[in-house]
């Protein structure tokens, strides 16, 4: 398949979101795709809200998505994917850790799960929420739930149109923890 897919990857800062879509933007590279990966806002500092704009295809002019395009959504943080939905377009698919994060505001209660959830589902969009925080640490390293989410989302949506099993791997390979990282993937992904 050609043409474009936008993905927006949220989480807060420290969850190795730059790492994933980095590894989106290279692997697109390496299939002969363009792609274009932007950071708009948020720090990419522990516990600072963090949205990058992955956009790979053919014919990419700009490297933000519009409010209503993101064709998936991979979040490190179920209270960000609530945030970013308004990125999402009709039929879009989303995964999600179940992870939630306090707020640092004191007196401030975040969400619950269920109510997430529930508000994602009733959007009309296709949405998976797994523990790959849990997992990550079940496999040794909790900085390996990214790469979880992006081998689960690779599995249930469009990226194994646009990206080949091989490069996605081969782009794995070059993050600190190789090895690791290359077991969460093939866990959690469906490569032939």
């Amino acid at each position: 398949m050609r043409g474009s897919l936008n993905i927006i990857v949220g989480g807060v800062g420290g969850q190795g979101i730059l790492s994933l879509a980095r590894v989106l933007g290279e692997a697109a590279v390496l299939d002969g795709l363009e792609a274009l990966v932007a950071e708009t806002h948020g720090l990419s500092q522990r516990g600072g809200s963090v949205i990058v704009h992955v956009r790979i295809g053919e014919n990419i002019e700009a490297p933000l998505i519009p409010m209503g395009e993101a064709d998936i959504m991979i979040s490190m943080e179920a209270m960000e994917t609530l945030r970013n939905i308004g990125y999402m377009r009709r039929k879009g698919v989303i995964v999600s850790d179940t992870l939630i994060i306090p707020p640092s505001i004191p007196g401030v209660k975040p969400l619950k799960l269920e109510d997430i959830v529930e508000a994602v589902k009733s959007a009309g969009l296709e949405a998976h929420f797994l523990s790959a925080s849990e997992e990550a640490k079940k496999l040794g390293d909790s900085r390996v739930a990214n790469i979880i989410l992006l081998g689960y989302a690779y599995r249930v949506s469009h990226i194994k149109d646009f990206i080949s099993p091989r490069s996605l791997m081969k782009s794995v390979e070059t993050l600190p923890g190789r090895d690791l990282n290359l077991k969460a993937l093939t866990l959690y992904a469906t490569l032939d």
